[in-house]
């Protein structure tokens, strides 16, 4: 990312094809409706935004770090390049949820239970974070580092772990038919259950 944004984020209450560019949302914001409009080199990292609703918007280079989002809905959100550590999805609406990241940073962050089937995680960093009980079914984590990411009771049918990094999973508690990985990135699921891999 770029120079921190200096601009006061000052968006009005419905929002159709706007751009906001370089600037920083501090405090709370509430009832806002986004669609079409991107959003790039923003900083939102500790804003809350309660009850927003984004359609078909793209952030781009832009930090979230532990934003609140309370109540509000995604369909249709492309992240690119963008600092999301720490964000608790759980507390988004559990309407509509259609999401992409790509050349995220998602460490520490909450998706847990949640509803993701199709979802893609390309070259993101997960560390840490929770996806216990989710519904990841055909979801992508391609090129995505996973050290210490948890999967408990995940559905993770048909999803693509190929060319990740620190994948463990438990095979016994998750439902993993159909899954994508290659042995060379297995290594951490492998010596979960015991078994021993050779370079």
């Amino acid at each position: 990312m770029d120079a921190p944004a200096e601009r006061e984020f000052n968006p009005s209450e419905d929002n159709l094809d706007a751009a906001f560019a370089d600037c920083r949302a501090s405090g709370a914001f509430r009832d806002l409706q986004f669609e079409n409009c991107v959003f790039s080199r923003c900083d939102f990292s500790q804003a809350r935004l309660e009850n927003a609703g984004f359609v078909d918007c793209r952030f781009v280079d832009s930090d979230l770090t532990m934003a609140d989002l309370p109540d509000s809905t995604f369909n249709g959100v492309v992240f690119e390049r963008c600092r999301l550590r720490g964000i608790d999805w759980t507390r988004i609406s559990s309407g509509l949820l259609t999401l992409e990241f790509h050349e995220c940073v998602l460490d520490y962050a909450n998706f847990e239970g949640l509803k993701l089937k199709k979802t893609p995680f390309v070259k993101c960093s997960l560390v840490e974070t929770s996806f216990d009980s989710a519904t990841l079914q055909e979801s992508v984590f391609s090129g995505s580092k996973l050290a210490k990411a948890s999967f408990q009771g995940a559905d993770l049918r048909k999803a693509d772990f190929r060319d990740t990094e620190d994948l463990a999973l438990d095979f016994s508690s998750c439902q993993c038919r159909g899954l994508k990985l290659r042995l060379s990135d297995a290594r951490g699921t492998l010596q979960m259950h015991g078994l021993k891999v050779s370079p």
